[in-house]
């Protein structure tokens, strides 16, 4: 038992140090705060939408066409991976299914039956405007969020070079 307790603290620690580490290289970009957060709100529309395995290429153009930060857009679409891709389309789904007034399980049925022409479009069609709005969504959040954590990583960083040069200073360098 306690082995099962280790590989669990084990998966916790590199989760952690996996968000700390990306969101580490997103507040230490050399650009304005809302360039990046631009950026990684792009990257996490393209990354959330079905693009295909083509989010990265659509986040990397549509950030370089709006003249937001490219490398945020990259880890912005880092968002969708294989740990959130069950729960992104679940959500989508379920969004999708309440905006049309459709009952989930009876697009996804449809879908299990090979109906391949009027089930897959129709489903299709619900999840990708069940997709649209909870990727737009999210993506707005994500902007203001990165936002505030470059805004304020930046003014830690400042406050800290601020109180070493003032200890410096007291003691006469």
């Amino acid at each position: 038992m306690p082995n099962n307790n280790k590989k669990n603290y084990d998966r916790l620690t590199r989760v952690k140090r996996w968000v700390k580490l990306h969101y580490y290289k997103i507040v230490r970009i050399d650009d304005p705060p809302d360039r990046i957060a631009r950026g990684v709100a792009i990257g996490v529309l393209m990354g959330i939408l079905p693009t295909f395995g083509l989010g990265i290429l659509f986040a990397i153009i549509a950030a370089y066409i709006s003249k937001a930060n490219k490398a945020a857009a990259v880890l912005g679409s880092f968002i969708m991976n294989p740990l959130t891709t069950p729960f992104f389309w679940a959500l989508n789904s379920a969004v999708g299914s309440f905006i049309f007034w459709e009952d989930r399980e009876i697009v996804l049925a449809t879908v299990e039956k090979h109906q391949v022409l009027n089930g897959v479009g129709w489903a299709f069609l619900v999840y990708i405007v069940g997709s649209a709005v909870v990727s737009s969504g999210i993506a707005a959040t994500s902007y203001f969020i990165t936002k505030k954590w470059v805004v304020g990583h930046r003014k830690h960083k400042a406050m800290k070079m601020l109180a070493k040069r003032d200890s410096l200073i007291g003691k006469g360098l």
